[in-house]
Order: C-alpha cells, then structure tokens, then sequence
C-alpha cells in the first residue's frame, strides 16, 4: 500500500506550475475552482486531465495556501512586467485603440 504520493506538478521553462504531462497551469485550475467549477467539469474542460490529477493538485493548493498566493503574485507580477516589456513594440495606434495607451 502506498501512503504517499507525488503532486503531479512541474516547473516550466519560466516557473510556471503545469499539471504534468499537459499545457494546463495550476493558476487555470484554481481560476476554474474559484469560479464554481467542479473537479468533474474541470476534466471536461480540460480533457488532458485526468480526475485523480485535479483532485490531488486542488488538495496540494488548499493544503499550501501561502506558497500558492505566493506563486499567483509572483506569475502575476511577471506577466504583467513582459505586458510593459512587450508594449513598447505596439504601435501607438494600436494601443490607443485598445484603451491601453
């Protein structure tokens, strides 16, 4: 019998946290979770997924609640430090009409 198990969690290139063997990010899981989804209707959603993987990733974030805001903060912060990096390449137009000048 075995007592433990891995989260089924890996770091990408960049930090981020993905369910192994898939393209889904844990921050998609918790965003589905926090918006009413249900384990059964993230499977649907996400097809990759197996059940037992959500279960055990939404089991992991509840049980590490500091290290995932801690995570979601950082991810946060960097995607919105590349949105700068990257908006200095838009043109001004575009920007403008995007409400973002």
């Amino acid at each position: 019998m075995v007592l433990t198990e891995r989260i089924p969690l890996v770091a990408d290139e960049a930090g981020g946290l993905r369910v192994e063997g898939t393209r889904v990010y844990l921050e998609d899981l918790l965003d589905a979770y926090e918006g009413g989804l249900s384990p059964e209707e993230m499977v649907l959603a996400y097809p990759s997924l197996s059940l037992a993987d959500v279960y055990a990733v939404l089991a992991w974030a509840l049980r590490h609640s500091e290290e995932v805001a801690a995570y979601r903060e950082r991810a946060k912060r960097a995607a919105l430090e590349a949105e700068e990096r990257a908006r200095v390449h838009f043109p001004k137009a575009l920007l403008a009409r995007l409400g973002r000048a």
